[in-house]
């Protein structure tokens, strides 16, 4: 009897660059599952509905992926793989659309961003959407006039549009970073990272302490930002490390920050594709 292929979910429709990434991080054996939402991929995987789950959590030109990072700190899901992909937006559009007629283009708003110089060179307007794969399955099903859709050459063959130019994102140093949630994706990792989320106290050299706890053993802290809290002008601070838990180094340096810390949570510790 065949084994059920595993169920990931990923936020958007098929052919968003999600599924691409969990495809990356998983193989091409899983079943992935669209969700609406950020929040219904935590849940999903929270809820034991899905056996994992994968999300953007930063993009190189747009910066941190706000939604996700709040979500992280909401639920109590492990971060447990992490995949740079690199994107490369498309301009779609139904068979029969030149380029020189498209007056309007769909996609998610990040998206729109990372190709605006391109859109205004154009004359193109930006139309936002909740997924670039949404759009694309809108622009294939609905037929807008003059409107085509930015998204994956992916999209492009499952919702039977044309590609009307490749690479249309304004940076070729354009890619997101995608992190696993739930078990394990089984395969090999080029380097390992742990991922924290912990509060201070208000006051001189507060942050300091913490970060000194990783410095002075020598581990990088490659990423570093605050979400704010419930109360007013009170801060939850994220930061990653590289290396692993196991290594015991970054065991004692993640004992010392905890005791320079109100609180100090570990949201994983896990391999980077």
């Amino acid at each position: 009897m065949a084994e059920t292929p595993r169920r990931i979910a990923f936020q958007g429709e098929p052919g968003a660059y999600g599924e691409e990434a969990l495809r990356a991080l998983h193989g091409p054996a899983v079943e992935a599952v669209p969700c609406l939402t950020f929040r219904a991929v935590f849940e999903s995987v929270a809820e034991g509905r899905v056996q994992g789950g994968v999300v953007p959590v930063e993009s190189s030109l747009g910066g941190p992926v706000a939604e996700t990072v709040d979500l992280l700190l909401e639920h109590d899901v492990p971060v447990t793989g992490e995949v740079s992909l690199r994107i490369r937006h498309c301009l779609l559009a139904p068979p029969g659309l030149a380029l020189d007629a498209v007056q309007g283009a769909l996609s998610h708003p990040q998206a729109l961003a990372q190709c605006a110089g391109y859109l205004r060179r154009k004359g193109i307007m930006p139309l936002p959407e909740t997924n670039t794969a949404i759009a694309a399955r809108k622009v294939a099903e609905e037929r807008p006039p003059h409107t085509a859709a930015i998204a994956s050459r992916m999209s492009a063959a499952l919702y039977g549009l044309e590609v009307l130019e490749e690479g249309v994102e304004d940076s070729p140093d354009n890619f997101t970073r995608f992190l696993a949630l739930g078990p394990a994706p089984e395969r090999a990792w080029t380097r390992r990272k742990t991922a924290l989320a912990l509060t201070v106290e208000n006051g001189p050299g507060a942050l300091y302490r913490v970060l000194s706890a990783f410095s002075s053993r020598g581990l990088d802290v490659t990423r570093l930002e605050s979400r704010p809290q419930r109360r007013a002008w009170e801060y939850v601070w994220c930061l990653d490390v590289d290396g692993a838990l196991e290594d015991p180094r970054v065991r004692e340096a993640v004992a010392a920050a905890q005791a320079a810390c109100i609180t100090l949570r570990v949201l994983g510790s896990y391999g980077v594709a």
